[in-house]
């Protein structure tokens, strides 16, 4: 635009609002937050009517004959997925406990191609929870299937699990985590050998100590693998403030080490661990903006002083054991949940997928910064 036309144009906008006026007052509408996707058949589901038909690059509108996603793509509907040949099973978020340890909850079925999707009872039995608090109003407390579901070699199912049985009711110490949960959680695995129709709690992974002053939120949202070397590694939330910790399995998910804090990450949220076809190891999460000092003046003025704005971030394990992460940044800071969700569309190809934005990422060789 020449110096002519940049002045012409200024006086046109000028002209459209009085003198002295603050002009217009623009503010985007709220996006959906928490939701979630599906990668099947070639496709990215997403929330709603939309999908993506070429690995990413194009969001487009479902058609009638699609498998009938609707609203069900969200944090508390279907949070779990799992996939293998001639299975779909998507699991949703809570379950409801009853006497002697029976926990309800829903799920939903194919067994051709995806074709239909039969919803049902899913039953949980865990007689170790004891008497489970069910929650009221809103609170975050309850038993919980949270985003990943494994394979075992026996052909057997492990999902994460996490939430809060009879004894834990320690409570968070600090704001920010007495508004995101009731009691501090402990992640857990159940264990399925009928193709998810029933569950059986198997271990806990970690689990909150009255003795640990932290402030945490305990052990919650997490996600889990299966190694090359057969290992299971599972990535597990504590809290917006506090680091993501790493645990390991070598015995399918019946005894768990000590949750360390995964090196490199940091703080973050709703983490979501992938393996590659290459053996390397990707792990999406989110993370709010951190304070410089989180004192107990930090803690005491939080509202005022806290920045809620939150990130999407990209960790690549070139080990493939995730004993070492390179961080990658997807997109800043922004009025977003972060809950991401990726799946390789091609090989070193991720899509990354976080309330209802969608990113194509190409994971080029270790040791170097990841392009969108």
């Amino acid at each position: 635009m020449n110096a002519r036309h940049a002045k012409l144009v200024a006086g046109l906008l000028a002209s459209l609002a009085p003198a002295g006026a603050a002009g217009l007052e623009i503010a985007p509408a709220e996006k959906p937050r928490y939701a979630r996707s599906v990668y099947a058949g070639g496709s990215i589901y997403l929330l709603g009517p939309l999908k993506s038909t070429d690995g990413g690059r194009r969001i487009g509108v479902r058609e009638a004959n699609d498998p009938p996603w609707g609203v069900m793509l969200h944090e508390g509907g279907m949070n779990v997925h799992f996939q293998r040949k001639g299975l779909f099973l998507g699991v949703k978020t809570k379950f409801v406990c009853g006497e002697g340890g029976r926990c309800a909850g829903k799920s939903w079925r194919s067994t051709d191609g995806l074709k239909s999707l039969r919803e049902e009872e899913t039953i949980l039995t865990i007689p170790e929870a004891g008497k489970v608090d069910p929650g009221a109003g809103g609170e975050w407390v309850g038993l919980f299937f949270h985003r990943r579901i494994v394979e075992l070699p026996d052909g057997s199912l492990l999902a994460a699990m996490y939430g809060n049985f009879e004894q834990d009711t320690i409570t968070p110490t600090n704001p920010r985590s007495k508004s995101e949960i009731k009691y501090k959680a402990r992640a857990f695995a159940a264990r399925s050998t009928d193709e998810g129709r029933t569950w059986r709690y198997l271990a806990s992974v970690a689990v909150p100590s009255a003795e640990a002053r932290d402030d945490s939120e305990g052990f919650n949202e997490w996600s889990m693998a299966r190694l090359a070397n057969g290992r299971l590694i599972g990535i597990v939330r504590t809290g917006h403030y506090t680091p993501l910790m790493t645990v390991w399995s070598g015995d399918n998910g019946k005894t768990w080490s000590r949750a360390a804090p995964a090196p490199g990450i940091g703080p973050g949220c709703d983490p979501y661990l992938l393996m590659l076809s290459d053996g390397r190891l990707a792990l999406a999460y989110g993370q709010i903006v951190q304070p410089r000092d989180p004192d107990e003046q930090f803690w005491r003025d939080y509202e005022k002083r806290a920045d809620h704005r939150r990130r999407c971030l990209l960790a690549i394990s070139a080990d493939g054991a995730g004993e070492r992460w390179d961080v990658h940044e997807v997109a800043g800071y922004a009025p977003r949940s972060a809950y991401a969700t990726i799946f390789e569309v091609e090989k070193n190809v991720l899509v990354y997928q976080s309330d209802l934005d969608l990113w194509r990422i190409r994971v080029p060789e270790a040791g170097v910064k990841a392009d969108r």
